[in-house]
């Protein structure tokens, strides 16, 4: 979930809001980003989810199935301010895994 989040926040870093709205690649590259996010968060054991009760679990993988099978309704522009808002409160609340060094 994390490189998801990495890779919203570079999407966005930067950007004008209308200039990145009229470009004809990076609101697509958006949108399957927050898909990638919410099969990610769909795929979170029950366990997991309830240690986090702050997440909206069900909104993130509500969204992805919207863009998974909704495409015509995607709402670029609101994807463009859940980067803004929600993404850096979904980063903040999720925990953070130790370097692989430390795992292996």
């Amino acid at each position: 979930m994390m490189a998801r989040i990495a890779e919203i926040e570079s999407l966005v870093a930067d950007q004008d809001r209308d200039t990145f709205l009229s470009d004809i690649a990076l609101p697509h590259a958006l949108a399957m980003h927050f898909l990638v996010l919410g099969e990610t968060a769909n795929r979170l054991s029950d366990q997991f989810q309830a240690a986090l009760p702050q997440i909206e679990w069900r909104k993130i993988v509500n969204l992805r199935h919207l863009i998974a099978h909704e495409y015509r309704r995607i709402d670029h522009a609101e994807l463009w301010r859940l980067s803004l808002t929600h993404i850096p409160e979904l980063k903040s609340a999720l925990p953070s895994l130790p370097p692989p060094s430390e795992i292996f």
